[in-house]
């Protein structure tokens, strides 16, 4: 016996008896507006588009809330897209790194295999982005947001004036980004930042506070490059500076803000002169 399905019985019935679907409909005004117009392709403008409505009985009030749909149908496409694009840098940086330490682990014969640790270890956090961005994309993008939100409250205050320090950091694989201020305060450099992941802008650790004595600093300077300007404020003992953001072989080196270039170089004349007063 012979069937036939409901789309071919009404591809050959005349246009006049036939009846269209949505998805039809649009792709027939669309094949209509190439044809008749091929200059302007197959765009309208709003007056054209009510023109259209009132052709087919539609009301303004609803098209004005089916372009209000529209629009946040796009924005959140748009908005998921980007979330997959930070997902597939850290997929990327994330099997650049572990191969790299992998292959450190290898080649120095070494009996341990640490780097299955920190494969390990990162691949749990890596899954965890994966299932958040294929499960609750929202969630994700609304910690993002969040984190944002701290972070601009806790320095906004901060940033609009130009008589604090205030410095950035990130750590060698790019992964953290790192904020805060020093400043000098009783005869301590007193450091307060906070760490926040690089893929993501989720807050990693609170706001730290750091005090140096002044007798364990050498000296304070600043170094221009071509692109920004390094504070380096170097300790008389790799211990002397302890964790703070920045610091390799006892010296501690971050970016200085552009509006804070002024104090900046305020800040290490009080620091060496301290420095000498102590010493």
């Amino acid at each position: 016996m012979f069937y036939r399905d409901e789309n071919s019985m009404n591809t050959n019935k005349k246009p006049s008896e036939r009846r269209y679907s949505s998805e039809e409909v649009a792709d027939i005004i669309r094949l209509s507006m190439q044809s008749d117009n091929p200059d302007k392709g197959n765009s309208v403008d709003y007056e054209e588009l009510l023109g259209i409505a009132k052709d087919v009985g539609v009301e303004p009030d609803q098209i004005d809330r089916a372009v209000r749909l529209l629009e946040e149908e796009q924005l959140t496409k748009e908005k998921e897209h980007m979330l997959w694009r930070r997902f597939n840098a850290h997929a990327v940086v994330f099997a650049a790194i572990n191969l790299f330490l992998i292959i450190i682990n290898v080649l120095t014969d070494s009996d341990y295999f640490w780097s299955m640790y920190v494969v390990f270890g990162w691949g749990l956090f890596l899954l965890g982005h994966y299932l958040g961005l294929r499960y609750a994309p929202q969630f994700v993008e609304l910690a993002m947001q969040h984190t944002r939100r701290i972070g601009s409250n806790t320095y906004q205050n901060l940033l609009d004036s130009e008589d604090q320090v205030l410095f950035s950091s990130s750590d060698s694989h790019g992964l953290s980004d790192t904020q805060g201020m020093v400043s000098l305060e009783d005869g301590k450099v007193i450091i307060e930042y906070q760490t926040a992941d690089a893929m993501l802008g989720l807050l990693k650790t609170g706001i730290k506070v750091i005090e140096i004595p002044i007798e364990g600093i050498v000296s304070a300077r600043l170094e221009q490059k071509l692109w920004s300007t390094d504070f380096v404020l170097q300790g008389k003992s790799m211990r002397s500076l302890g964790n703070v953001p920045g610091v390799s072989r006892g010296a501690m080196r971050v970016k200085i803000a552009r509006g804070s270039t002024g104090a900046a170089n305020q800040l290490i004349d009080q620091i060496n002169e301290a420095v000498k007063s102590s010493g």
